[in-house]
């Protein structure tokens, strides 16, 4: 079979590949040259040079493909970067998209963004179809990641053959950006003291890469799944860390009063890089996502987070992050 993976150099997306391999399909995976390839290493996979915003990238990679994993996107809480926010996410959805239907791609599935969907309104969870509430945050990552999803909602409309699936925030082994594994190493070095006043759906890496495939498999065309994980707050969270390292969870819990007025205050001073509003708006808010679409459609499955944990803290050491 003949499949195409964008982003496998990621932290989603090598994993992605991972569960390919795990069922004898040998990808094709796009690949940037200037991009590091150590999610790769022990994968089978073709790799195309290219970008995303190259038509003559996309027509050598697409030729013949039966199905396509849109995995590639970029992540950043820094204001200077709105620019590739907006081109990496929305610009490169677009492009891929559009070649896709060109090629005649019959079946897609596309790596969204809980928050193109929404947050929750307090600690309820919200279903695929909730309406949109995270509008005039103010956060790049945000508008261009709601930006990419009407894109790809359009072109849906339109007839394009697209399951869309959106993880809750991913951890396990392999995160050698640290896109999302800064939440555990900051705990590990005691760089963080406090705790916030929301709450997130935590999944393992390797499940939401199985949702994504399970979504390709089973997954009706047009449809939404959320692949969530575990709702906890993030009290409960840094206990379960810390109860797994031996230490003492954070005791105080930062009002969002002043939080607020830190990550106001500290994202000019720092580009984003410790407050910010992406920071605000990810831990004073709860991301809590019903998954039982996709454990009842596509039959997806989660591992114990006691597990999920284990292996990401083991893996942060060995990598040499802790």
């Amino acid at each position: 079979m003949n499949v195409v993976v964008t982003g496998a150099t990621g932290f989603i997306g090598s994993h992605v590949v991972a569960r390919l391999n795990m069922r004898g399909i040998r990808p094709r995976v796009i690949v940037r040259p200037t991009s590091s390839r150590v999610n790769l290493d022990g994968l089978d996979v073709e790799v195309i040079e290219g970008d995303l915003l190259e038509p003559a990238t996309l027509r050598r990679a697409l030729e013949g493909c039966e199905q396509l994993y849109h995995a590639a996107g970029f992540v950043s809480p820094r204001p200077s970067q709105r620019a590739r926010l907006f081109r990496d996410n929305v610009q490169a959805t677009i492009c891929l998209m559009d070649a896709a239907r060109e090629a005649g791609v019959p079946r897609i599935v596309y790596l969204g963004s809980t928050t193109a969907i929404g947050a929750s309104d307090g600690p309820r969870p919200i279903t695929e179809d909730a309406s949109y509430n995270l509008g005039n945050t103010e956060v790049g990552y945000f508008e261009a990641k709601r930006a990419a999803e009407l894109a790809v909602r359009e072109r849906v409309e339109d007839g394009l053959p697209v399951i869309s699936v959106y993880p809750g925030y991913c951890l396990g082994p392999g995160d050698v950006y640290l896109s999302s594994s800064q939440i555990i190493t900051a705990f590990v070095k005691k760089q963080l003291f406090f705790a916030t006043c929301g709450g997130m759906s935590f999944v393992d890496v390797r499940d939401a890469a199985e949702a994504l495939v399970l979504g390709m498999e089973r997954g009706r065309i047009g449809e939404r799944y959320f692949a969530g994980g575990y709702r906890m707050t993030y009290r409960e969270f840094f206990a379960q860390l810390a109860h797994m390292l031996g230490r003492r969870p954070p005791r105080w819990v930062m009002p969002n009063g002043l939080l607020w007025i830190l990550c106001v205050v500290g994202e000019p001073l720092t580009d984003g890089a410790i407050f910010s509003r992406t920071f605000y708006h990810v831990f004073a808010r709860y991301h809590w996502y019903d998954s039982s679409k996709a454990h009842q459609e596509l039959g997806w499955t989660l591992r114990p987070f006691e597990e999920t944990l284990r292996d990401a803290v083991t893996w942060l050491r060995e990598a040499g992050y802790c």
